[in-house]
């Protein structure tokens, strides 16, 4: 199955991460938290960008933002439009997505929808944000653990074998 040796290759990536785990958590959080804005092609980017600003994991800052792909992004668009509805007090309508094939028709909805949206995006990746540091810090401290075990097993028993 070719999915697992591809899962068993971007897991075996993010355990050897150089860095601290908070540093890489850091990192992580970033990520989610851009991955939550509607930046087509400049998510990972800018993600990237602020991980380097704040000390942090580039590459974790990157593997964030894929929790946006293409299977979550409507769900995640019409959760992050429905927080900024209900932040707001405003009674809640559908996200009008006839017709939007370019930045300018999404730009032209105008500020009934763009505010609460945005105020949505940054609401829900800041919750994502601290939820994902919370977790990924303690998950990458026994990652890394593991990974430091099993490389100091495979040099003991590589280098301390018993003659035939």
């Amino acid at each position: 199955m070719p999915w697992k040796r591809s899962l068993r290759y971007f897991y075996l990536r993010f355990v050897r991460l150089r860095g601290t785990p908070a540093q890489i958590a850091r990192g992580f959080a970033f990520g989610v938290f851009w991955g939550m804005f509607p930046l087509p092609g400049l998510q990972m980017a800018v993600a990237i960008l602020t991980a380097a600003l704040f000390q942090s994991s580039k590459l974790a800052a990157a593997a964030g933002t894929w929790l946006s792909n293409p299977i979550t992004t409507l769900p995640l668009t019409a959760l992050n439009f429905h927080v900024g509805q209900t932040l707001l007090g405003r009674q809640w309508s559908d996200l009008p997505i006839d017709n939007l094939r370019s930045v300018r028709d999404f730009l032209a909805l105008g500020d009934d929808v763009l505010i609460p949206y945005f105020l949505g995006c940054a609401v829900v990746g800041l919750g994502l944000a601290v939820v994902s540091y919370g977790v990924g810090l303690p998950a990458v401290v026994v990652m890394q653990k593991r990974f430091a075990e099993r490389r100091q097993r495979r040099r003991k028993r590589k280098y301390h074998r018993m003659p035939d």
